[in-house]
């Protein structure tokens, strides 16, 4: 199969060249008999235990995983995760209990074939899994979701109680048994919320699978990451989470001590603020810890490349404002509040008041809806906000440094899918009609204040032209923008930077790139935000993308770039995950001939210049900084626009 699902399952991708959508077979209450096939043992190679855990502090946790297979670091990612978890063990307001004296038996669950309270012999000494990232694998390899609309019916029983939108109970451990004929039987450990006061369960689901699923289990529970997969594995799972869980990766260097603590020496330390309180997961692997001797050479040659990599350059600001007034000429009167306006927002608001107040997205008109975007289209003055939230002066205070090193600075705000496609998100809205009167005033704002703005709206407005459902300009089930739209925006930003006067003499060298037609799997970040019971109806999407190469290699800019695109995970998505080298900064380094080198923050944009603030040996080689970051964090942003 030539597709894959993020670096999960590239990572398997080489098992399979074709996919059967036959390969799973939904059993109806199997019975135990002598003619079943035998159990085959666990490979030797398998841990059972996948990772233990230390805890730094009661906001910090290192899981040390003894080997990095796929299934050892995603388990030790979904199980028990307190970042997951955060606010999770609170009572829902509108739970009323009335089955908490009914037991599993009584109130049966049809996906299971049997139920019992102890764990089944059956999966002793078995390596347990995380069923979420094993069920798209399998999805991605054999195209086939069986699993993972099992699993999610499971945790989407509601008790009678189909008004709490909050999970009752989740599966937290998957087993798969290898059967001798080749088919694979599936065990899960089921885990009741706990203001449920119920215990844990155990059940054999009404699945066998058949086909290649052995084979995938055995590569993913046996086969080995090194250090590159492994950072790349943590990068995507973070991308993955930002939404729902408000996750980023720390700056830290993999294998080196955290926290202070020589004996923690993880490759990566996730950062997530789900609730308003950071938390921090670190994941370590003793194979990709560095020794203090390795460390010493490391700072050592990180020195060296520090003093003698980044080649400064002679810069001179464009201080042309003919670009800016003209944009802010453009903006004038082009989007009133008026009738129409009035008659979105009241009806968007209506739509928001019916969601339960956790449900943070909602399917409509073949979309998912993203709640944090609607309230960007329900702002009211964005200046207005007080000092944390208020991006405009923390803007102008950037303007001011950068221009301190003649270096220029270019604000790319990036429309957000329920601005662009108002008629979907609201039934009866005109395709053309202006949704955001006073997103589109701060763009003016921004403008008026001396800022060099890119508008994208016009240009992605008129992209939409070209959809050709099910593809659009914006991925169905997800908050980022799909190829057309992102090559619209892109192909306006190349456009605006062969127009500053620096272009002719800054050495660009357009051609010496090539680009490559690709085609991905995307699961959709919303899909996490949906209804349990309806989460199974939205698998991953197929997306063209491009790849860009230098040479035979995948491109990446470097610290010599000229440019750098900084922001968040509009500048991440195709770029640092999915297919790679194929995002916002690969496609401008083709364009304009000039290297791009990308800061990605992908727990959100007003966090992304204080990384930029670390970087003053590479700001040498720049000449300009792009910053370019969702426009919904302009308002009431969860991450504070801290000053400089």
């Amino acid at each position: 199969m030539a597709l894959a699902i993020s670096v999960m399952s590239a990572f398997i991708w080489s098992l399979s060249s074709c996919a059967s959508s036959k390969n799973d077979a939904v059993v109806e209450q199997p019975t135990v008999s002598e003619t079943q096939p035998s159990v085959q043992p666990l490979p030797q190679s398998v841990p059972t235990t996948l990772f233990e855990t230390k805890k730094v502090g009661d906001d910090r946790q290192v899981r040390v995983v003894e080997k990095p297979t796929l299934a050892a670091l995603d388990f030790a990612a979904y199980y028990s995760n307190p970042i997951r978890l955060a606010g999770k063990d609170e009572k829902p307001e509108n739970y009323t209990g009335k089955m908490a004296a009914v037991t599993v038996a009584e109130y049966p669950f049809p996906m299971l074939s049997s139920v019992s309270e102890t764990e089944p012999a059956v999966v002793a000494g078995r390596a347990p899994l995380a069923w979420e990232p094993l069920s798209k694998i399998l999805y991605a390899q054999v195209g086939n979701d069986s699993l993972g609309v099992l699993l999610n019916a499971v945790e989407s029983v509601k008790w009678d109680e189909p008004e709490v939108f909050r999970a009752f109970q989740t599966v937290s451990r998957l087993w798969g048994v290898p059967m001798s004929d080749g088919s694979v039987e599936w065990w899960v450990e089921v885990t009741p919320a706990a203001w449920t006061g119920r215990k844990a369960f155990y059940g054999k689901l009404n699945l066998v699978s058949h086909g290649e699923t052995a084979e995938i289990l055995n590569y993913y529970l046996t086969a080995e990451m090194n250090a590159e997969d492994a950072m790349n594995w943590a990068r995507t799972l973070s991308s993955y989470w930002y939404p729902t869980l408000n996750t980023d990766l720390e700056v830290h260097t993999p294998g080196a001590p955290w926290e202070s603590l020589e004996s923690s020496r993880p490759f990566a330390v996730m950062r997530g603020n789900p609730m308003g309180t950071p938390m921090w997961i670190a994941f370590e692997v003793p194979d990709f810890r560095l020794s203090d001797e390795a460390l010493r050479a490391r700072a050592v040659a990180d020195s060296l490349a520090a003093a003698g990599e980044v080649v400064p350059v002679n810069r001179t600001l464009d201080t042309s404002s003919a670009f800016r007034l003209q944009t802010l000429a453009a903006l004038e009167g082009t989007c009133p509040a008026n009738d129409a306006t009035a008659k979105f927002r009241d009806a968007l608001k209506k739509k928001l008041a019916k969601l339960p107040k956790e449900q943070n997205a909602w399917a409509a008109n073949e979309m998912l809806w993203f709640r944090r975007n609607a309230n960007y289209l329900l702002a009211d003055k964005i200046t207005a906000q007080d000092s944390l939230h208020n991006p405009l002066p923390r803007l102008l205070e950037l303007k001011k440094y950068l221009d301190s090193l003649n270096v220029q600075l270019l604000v790319v705000p990036v429309p957000v899918k329920e601005e662009i496609y108002g008629e979907r998100l609201v039934e009866g809205t005109a395709a053309d009609l202006c949704v955001n009167p006073a997103g589109r005033e701060f763009t003016r704002e921004m403008l008026a204040a001396g800022l060099d703005v890119l508008d994208l709206y016009p240009a992605l407005m008129a992209a939409k032209s070209g959809d050709e459902p099910p593809h659009y300009s914006y991925q169905r089930y997800d908050t980022h923008w799909a190829l057309p739209g992102m090559l619209a925006a892109l192909e306006q930003l190349a456009a605006r930077i062969t127009q500053y006067s620096w272009y002719a003499e800054s050495g660009a060298q357009p051609g010496s790139l090539t680009m490559q037609e690709m085609v991905t799997l995307r699961e959709g970040d919303l899909v996490a935000h949906l209804p349990d019971a309806e989460k199974s109806k939205y698998p991953a999407d197929t997306l063209a993308a491009m790849k860009v190469f230098k040479g035979s290699e995948p491109y990446k800019g470097g610290k010599n770039s000229p440019i750098l695109l900084m922001g968040d995970s509009f500048t991440g998505v195709f770029e640092s995950v999915d297919q790679k080298s194929g995002g916002p900064g690969s496609l401008l380094a083709f364009a304009t001939g000039l290297d791009v080198q990308v800061l990605t923050s992908w727990g959100g944009g007003p966090g992304v210049y204080h990384r930029m603030m670390k970087m003053k040996k590479d700001m040498q080689s720049k000449r300009l900084v792009i910053y370019m970051m969702t426009a919904r964090d302009f308002w009431q942003s969860p991450m504070e626009w801290d000053a400089l």
